[in-house]
């Protein structure tokens, strides 16, 4: 599960119109809950989208003056809600004279520079860089889509790379003899055919 959220169970009154009515009633309880919870700030923090699940409700009880029925819900949702000491990660999207400013839904994250002077990494941290940060506080409304959160610089954030095996690589061995050493050639002088000793004649004489 994602570690900014936590799942929660919660009992909320639920106010469900006479048009809206019918045989399969909790259906109409859970569209009703998503449409009044989900995706936005209530007094127990941010509730994702999707995630709520009714456990059990109570008997419907006539409401005349608004005209429909209300009915006591028990349903589990996952939510969001920064206490102080935590430690998360994000993204930093600006940097401001403030400090710096930091993204990861649903939270808004600002790194005031106020609280780092001692820090040398704090000027080195670039855009789009993953940061740590340990919750100093948060603020948020009802009805917010996000939650403002005032941090602290742990450090930058660095994903486990997984040692590789690296094969050991055996030279090969070679049969050949090395190129660099030199063949023995014996040259063999040739006599000159203009020094070769010409051969006499010997004339007979003729009777």
């Amino acid at each position: 599960m994602d570690p900014l959220f936590e799942r929660r169970e919660l009992t909320k009154k639920v106010h469900i119109h006479s048009k809206f009515i019918q045989k399969n009633i909790q259906a109409s309880i859970l569209t009703q809950l998503k449409m009044n919870y989900e995706g936005h700030c209530s007094s127990e923090g941010f509730v994702r989208r999707d995630s709520i699940t009714i456990i059990n409700y109570s008997l419907g009880r006539m409401n005349y003056i608004q005209g429909g029925v209300d009915y006591h819900v028990t349903f589990q949702a996952d939510i969001c809600l920064p206490h102080p000491g935590q430690r998360f990660k994000a993204s930093v999207k600006l940097r401001s004279k403030v400090g710096l400013h930091a993204e990861i839904a649903p939270l808004k994250v600002l790194i005031p520079r106020d609280l780092h002077f001692d820090n040398e990494y704090y000027d080195e941290v670039k855009l789009e860089t993953d940061i740590e940060f340990d919750v100093v506080g948060c603020q948020f409304k009802q009805k917010d889509s996000e939650i403002i959160v005032l941090g602290k610089l742990v450090g930058e954030h660095k994903p486990v790379v997984k040692e590789e095996e690296i094969a050991e690589v055996k030279p090969v061995e070679s049969n050949t003899e090395p190129e660099e050493e030199e063949k023995k050639v014996t040259v063999v002088p040739v006599e000159p055919i203009g020094e070769r000793k010409k051969k006499k004649l010997r004339l007979t004489p003729m009777e």
